[in-house]
């Protein structure tokens, strides 16, 4: 008899849950009930290692053991040492220079791909979303060898006559290559959200516009761009926050060139200090939430588009 009884026990229970969530679905405790999962998952993954590294941020660390206390030193050295002052400057204007090449790259290509359509749109789709399916480390290396002084890309250069075959490209353990690498990895990342909203832009706004006497830089600057911004917005944030963030690509072609993932990652295998890595990482993370703050601000203020 339980074992009948249960099947009609949890029937009731979904049927009252569901009956609940369509009665209150607009008001504070239905939106609410429908976003806890999320809002747990986000707490679990997110909030709390954050939180916890917060923690760990202030207290002391001497002769290699993390003592209870607190100390402001860790957020000092890496604001007050100029050796971590340029290599945060350095890790930030190597993830707004992916940004930019990236949308210069990707905006033609999300707009040819759904523009073209057919098999030219479907090859761009495919050619841009095929390197995910290749682990990171592995793309890492192959812009390695692409990049190396024997690469394909120095010798091309220097066979085009761009450099002199005496003093070929240096491609490799400079910004150079992390920009380049990074640009790669970055790409299906500013591609993809502006797909999705050029989708949704009627092709006759750009035809009504050329027959009006717009060139192609007006129609863009006057019609596409401002109704894309929402997927550019949010290709830009995700493209800025992850290259910034990466490790990698980075650790891989920048050899002696740090950016701030590279320091944090060297400080915690090498030195176990937990304090400053996670200093250094609170502040990864305080830039990144002031770029998203000041992105949408600016957005809101252009145009009334609140971005992501």
């Amino acid at each position: 008899m339980a074992t009948e009884s249960s099947p009609s026990v949890l029937t009731r229970l979904n049927e009252g849950a569901s009956a609940f969530i369509r009665e209150n679905r607009r008001s504070m405790v239905g939106m609410g009930i429908l976003l806890l999962p999320a809002l747990l998952f986000v707490a679990l993954s997110m909030v709390f290692p954050t939180l916890i590294l917060f923690d760990y941020s202030f207290n002391p660390f001497v002769e290699g053991s993390i003592v209870s206390g607190f100390t402001l030193a860790h957020y000092q050295r890496a604001l007050g040492v100029e050796l971590y002052q340029n290599i945060l400057f350095r890790t930030v204007r190597i993830a707004l220079i992916v940004t930019v090449l990236d949308f210069l790259l990707g905006f033609p290509l999300a707009y040819a791909a759904v523009r073209k359509g057919g098999l030219v749109g479907k090859l761009i789709v495919v050619s841009t979303l095929a390197p995910l399916t290749i682990d990171l480390v592995v793309r890492s290396f192959g812009w390695f060898v692409l990049l190396s002084g024997n690469g394909l890309v120095p010798t091309l250069l220097t066979d085009l006559g761009v450099f002199p075959a005496e003093n070929p490209p240096k491609l490799l353990f400079n910004e150079v290559g992390i920009i380049i690498g990074l640009t790669h990895v970055m790409l299906p990342f500013m591609v993809f959200p502006i797909v999705n909203v050029m989708h949704t832009i009627p092709r006759s706004l750009e035809d009504a516009a050329r027959n009006l006497g717009a060139n192609r830089f007006t129609v863009f600057a006057r019609v596409l761009f401002p109704l894309a911004l929402p997927g550019i917005s949010a290709g830009v944030l995700i493209t800025f926050i992850v290259a910034m963030a990466s490790y990698v690509t980075p650790a891989i072609l920048g050899g002696g060139v740090k950016v701030v993932p590279v320091v944090i990652t060297d400080t915690v295998t090498s030195t176990s200090n937990w304090p400053f890595a996670s200093a250094l990482s609170i502040i990864l993370v305080v830039i990144a939430l002031f770029v998203i703050v000041g992105y949408q601000r600016a957005l809101k203020r252009i145009s009334g588009v609140g971005g992501v």
